[in-house]
């Protein structure tokens, strides 16, 4: 269960909270709750004190009671585990806040009247990958097993000659005997990965670059041509909620 705790009092940015996170975590299949707080009270210190699973705090500055990043403070004070993720949302954009991030192991700091939605989502994505980052692929090749986490995968593309797969990451290319069923069927409740085509799945958090009239999907030095006219869509509309780079 990811818990994400929202302390903030303007009703127009709860809803847009609210909406960002529905949109990210419509991709998985994790569990969710949303939860509201207007105001600094001794309940909602006992509810973060006692609350359970992965927890995500989208913490304002100017809140009635106590500050943001006050209670980002008290939250560290007993809870500094991977488990528990802090970002602190500000309509001040001339604060100096770089000293903070390593004392109070703070995600980021976003500002309310700049591109808040798609700086929301990246951060969002930050921290999945926080939650997410114990998850490997697994298989056993020869005599060996092989482990790759899942943010290491760019994507994974089937032969044209071959009847495998290949696992490609920044530094090295894996070679798979097994079926992109198979792969799409680990990898499904993972919001991170698209199958951009009947022989590709890709890791849509590592894409740098889309050419649509090619097509080609850039991940950094590595690309693939694999993305097919009836899946063009639904990533680029992926890609662009989470503010990545186009060609068209």
């Amino acid at each position: 269960m990811i818990n994400f705790i929202i302390y903030e009092d303007e009703e127009y940015f709860n809803k847009l909270y609210d909406g960002v996170i529905h949109k990210f975590m419509g991709k998985s299949d994790d569990q969710y709750k949303i939860y509201h707080f207007k105001e600094y009270t001794e309940d909602l210190l006992s509810f973060i004190k006692t609350i359970n699973g992965q927890n995500v705090y989208l913490l304002d500055i100017e809140v009635k009671g106590k500050s943001g990043l006050d209670l980002a403070r008290e939250i560290r004070e007993f809870k500094r585990t991977m488990n528990d993720q802090i970002v602190i949302i500000t309509a001040h954009q001339d604060l100096i806040y770089n000293a903070f991030h390593k004392k109070l192991l703070m995600v980021d700091f976003i500002s309310k009247f700049d591109e808040l939605e798609p700086s929301l989502i990246l951060s969002l994505r930050e921290i999945y990958e926080i939650f997410n980052s114990n998850k490997y692929l697994s298989f056993k090749k020869d005599s060996e097993i092989i482990r790759i986490p899942y943010n290491d995968i760019l994507f994974i593309e089937k032969d044209k000659n071959e009847d495998c797969l290949f696992i490609e990451t920044d530094n090295k290319r894996y070679k798979y005997r097994g079926n992109i069923a198979q792969i799409e069927k680990l990898l499904k409740n993972d919001a991170r990965f698209f199958k951009t085509h009947r022989s590709c799945i890709v890791n849509t958090f590592k894409i740098t670059k889309i050419n649509g009239s090619v097509p080609i999907i850039y991940f950094g030095n590595k690309y693939t041509y694999c993305l097919s006219r009836d899946k063009r869509k639904e990533l680029e509309q992926i890609c662009l909620t989470g503010g990545d780079i186009y060609e068209l």
